[in-house]
């Protein structure tokens, strides 16, 4: 029996079956499957905010559209930052974005970013811009890959996991480092959680803008963190009175004065995460206690010396110093002021009351450099007239001086300086940067000469323990 014979016995009328060409073959499974008829445009499941914010975004983020990221990823990309519990679609119309959304919402690294970027509008857009540009890497990955190459081949798909498991892992790794920088930034500049302002997407966003764009605002918020931390520290560890009474109800986050009924919500279901969103955000209703010592101080003001020896390295510590003091007279609902001066060619003022600071004359101040000569006998001389000036209100004074120059003070203006901290009820602490103190040790309660302004010297936790 020949192949002719066999076909008729198989009803094929003696014909061989077309084949299809060889190129055929070859394209055929180097193709991508088809995705389903009712195959979703986004990987996750996303509501029509979500698909609306996708769309701002594109035409909001130069970053996203120069990688070339449609609205419905930048909806995927946004979605898995900023939804509290983000749900993979069954199937995408983008296959590889699926894969790349799927790899992403089962790494460890992702959902600590999660924690950081949920509900927080600036951190997930942030997030998202990072994905999207690792996503876009990996689709001109896949297609230098697959040029010239013998698609179908077994290796492929665990090729392609594998570069999705490293696009995943980049992306991941930077988007937790810039919302690492935009969490230390706002914190540093009174935007921290739970601070007037915080929930305000559009003027987080324009701050975080400014500090990335300038290298001396950056390393000032970065230092500014870890002073902070040193000041945590130290408040913790200060005595304070007992609570003696309870005067009322105020909006707080300290969970050990929850009202009854705010702890009763944390047990149930529906009401727990907008529960938990009030206590992180310090609206949460807790009991007001009063102190027989009366907690509320007077003003703390902050006075650094701005001439030209101070540039760089000391007066960024410096202001970084400042902006951990004004947080604890946040803390301690004082009122605070930021003084900075150089000689006589005048000084810029900055008063920070305990409710919302003014963030951009905040970034102005500390952006800015006198850089003129130095004569210490001004901020002795003219504090009088500054205190006026600022409007500073009437109570016990905590005030710091950072300068890097030896002092010589003529005996009128010493003697007129003692008068008025007497009169205001000041208390000077002084940090003198690789100098000797000079006169400032006589006007001074405290003085202390440092190499430096570091985290962990004992002069700047000693003036952090105010």
């Amino acid at each position: 029996m020949d192949a002719k014979d066999l076909l008729k016995m198989l009803d094929l009328d003696g014909k061989p079956p077309d084949t299809p060409k060889a190129s055929g073959v070859i394209a055929a499974a180097g193709a991508e499957p088809a995705p389903p008829p009712d195959a979703s445009p986004t990987a996750l499941d996303v509501d029509a905010w979500g698909l609306r914010r996708g769309q701002e975004l594109v035409a909001e983020s130069e970053r996203l559209r120069k990688s070339g990221t449609d609205p419905f990823a930048a909806a995927d990309f946004f979605s898995a930052a900023f939804d509290p519990d983000p749900k993979l679609a069954g199937s995408c119309a983008d296959r590889r974005r699926h894969q790349f959304v799927s790899q992403l919402l089962d790494t460890p690294e992702y959902h600590a970013l999660h924690a950081a970027t949920r509900l927080d509008d600036t951190a997930a857009g942030i997030a998202a811009a990072h994905f999207a540009e690792q996503f876009s890497r990996l689709k001109k990955e896949d297609t230098k890959d697959h040029a010239g190459g013998a698609p179908g081949d077994p290796g492929d798909a665990l090729g392609d996991e594998m570069a999705t498991l490293r696009a995943v892992g980049r992306a991941v790794a930077e988007a937790g480092k810039e919302v690492g920088e935009l969490h230390e930034s706002m914190a540093a500049l009174g935007m921290g959680p739970g601070s007037p302002g915080s929930n305000d997407p559009r003027a987080v966003a324009e701050l975080f803008k400014r500090v990335r764009g300038d290298p001396t605002l950056r390393r000032i918020c970065e230092l500014a963190g870890r002073f902070r931390r040193v000041a945590q520290s130290k408040q913790r560890m200060k005595a304070s009175h007992g609570l003696d009474d309870i005067v009322g109800v105020e909006p707080s986050g300290d969970v050990g004065r929850l009202l009854p009924g705010e702890l009763a919500k944390l047990m149930i279901p529906e009401l727990e995460l907008d529960t938990l969103r009030r206590i992180v955000e310090r609206q949460a209703m807790c009991r007001e206690h009063h102190a027989v010592e009366p907690m509320g101080k007077g003003p703390v003001i902050i006075c650094l010396d701005e001439s030209g020896s101070m540039s760089g390295t000391k007066i960024h510590a410096a202001k970084a110093l400042a902006l951990a003091l004004a947080w604890v007279a946040r803390q301690q609902r004082r009122w605070c002021a930021l003084v900075a001066y150089s000689g006589d060619s005048g000084e810029r003022l900055l008063p920070l009351p305990p409710s919302r600071w003014d963030e951009s004359r905040l970034a102005d101040w500390l952006a800015a450099f006198i850089g003129h000569g130095s004569d210490i006998d001004v901020p002795v001389r003219e504090m009088p007239r500054m205190y006026a000036e600022l409007k500073a209100p009437p109570g016990v004074t905590d005030l710091v001086f950072v300068t890097d120059a030896r002092c010589r003070l003529p005996a009128g203006v010493r003697d007129t300086f003692l008068a008025w901290k007497r009169a205001a009820q000041a208390r000077l602490v002084t940090l003198v940067i690789d100098n000797q103190p000079g006169d400032l040790a006589h006007v001074s309660d405290e003085v202390h000469s440092v190499r430096s302004l570091t985290p962990d010297s004992d002069a700047v936790g000693r003036v952090l323990s105010l």
